[in-house]
């Protein structure tokens, strides 16, 4: 009887999982700012392995758990890629304010 009212447990906590996963997922259709959909994405990327270790309990199989650890190592990884990139296309911008700070730099000495 236990086992049954932990099953309907977690597959509602997996159902809610899932629409705040969907609600992240406008979020990161529609952000305003780059940052906003960065966390967007890892957010997503965490609910995943939220759920994918809660399955991993409701089936009672510990090969799953590697599955959302795989997927955790993803999901960090393609934060990290999508940061380097924005930054790399933005690091112009950034080269251009430094050329600017250095003439005062050398007035001040």
């Amino acid at each position: 009887m236990a086992e049954k009212i932990y099953g309907y447990f977690f597959i509602g906590a997996m159902c809610l999982l899932a629409l705040c996963a969907f609600v992240y997922l406008l979020r990161t259709m529609l952000g305003p700012h780059f940052a906003d959909r960065i966390l967007a994405v890892n957010s997503i990327s965490t609910i995943v392995v939220l759920i994918i270790s809660m399955l991993a309990i409701l089936q009672d199989e510990s090969y799953i758990i590697d599955i959302g650890i795989i997927y955790a190592l993803l999901g960090f990884i393609t934060v990290v890629i999508l940061c380097k990139a924005y930054l790399r296309s933005h690091k112009k911008e950034r080269a251009d304010d430094l050329k600017n700070l250095k003439p005062e730099e050398e007035a001040n000495d």
